[in-house]
């Protein structure tokens, strides 16, 4: 798959809106003004700075989608410096964001299915892609595989709900790895195995995949998606810690 080249910009955003998404994870979304066109592909990330303050920035992927003209979104958990003092902005204050980077996308050009596999907020980068599927209608199959401790740390549920209703395309596989009792989950549990991956793989052969999290939750599943016939080639990852 050849590197498509998206020229790196800067904008100066306003934030028009923050909504709680789980404990301790927060989605700001920033205005794109009129006339202003901001181009990037599903999956890619851009450097976030506070308005006068070039020094210290840090990387978000975009989770809304390059067909979203309006706004873009950015997803993260509470964690560090930087996320205390996004989490005293208020509506109206500005960031200043500086991109795309990445690899780690999709376009229209890839007509393979997609298995998309998410660990916590590695949901971000596929929940665009997703988005954008949706979006443009894409014939692609689009299978989402996520893991997330408690079933209140699901973030975008409804969302996801709501688009497998309306997209016969798209499906997707929720696993909680830390169930109580009083959770009262129905679902699945567990890690992400070879088994769950089996099950929701219709076709390895013509398939990408996505894969986004930390360093070792990475290692394990390339080597059951490889163990599965999943070519290296084909594995796209996003990966940190």
């Amino acid at each position: 798959m050849e590197q498509q080249i998206i020229p790196i910009q800067e904008y100066k955003l306003k934030i028009i809106e923050i909504i709680d998404e789980a404990p301790d994870t927060k989605t700001f979304r920033v205005d794109i003004p009129e006339g202003t066109e901001i181009d990037f592909f599903p999956g890619q990330f851009f450097m976030v700075r506070f308005d006068g303050n070039p020094a210290v920035q840090r990387a978000y992927t975009i989770a809304s989608s390059p067909e979203q003209k309006n706004y873009m979104d950015i997803t993260m958990n509470l964690v560090a410096e930087f996320t205390k003092k996004l989490w005293q902005s208020r509506v109206d204050d500005y960031l200043i964001f500086k991109g795309p980077y990445g690899k780690f996308y999709f376009d229209d050009t890839m007509k393979e299915n997609l298995v998309l596999i998410g660990g916590g907020l590695g949901i971000t980068p596929l929940m665009s892609i997703i988005r954008y599927c949706n979006d443009k209608h894409l014939q692609n199959k689009v299978n989402l595989i996520y893991s997330v401790r408690t079933p209140g740390h699901i973030v975008y549920l409804d969302e996801l709900k709501k688009i497998k209703e309306q997209n016969p395309n798209f499906k997707y596989d929720v696993t909680i790895t830390r169930p109580t009792e009083e959770h009262n989950w129905q679902g699945r549990t567990g890690r992400i195995d070879r088994d769950m991956l089996k099950q929701n793989i219709e076709n390895v052969e013509n398939s990408l995949f996505y894969l986004c999290g930390p360093l070792e939750f990475a290692k394990v599943k390339i080597e059951m998606l490889e163990n599965l016939g999943a070519k290296k080639e084909h594995i796209k990852t996003d990966i940190w810690g």
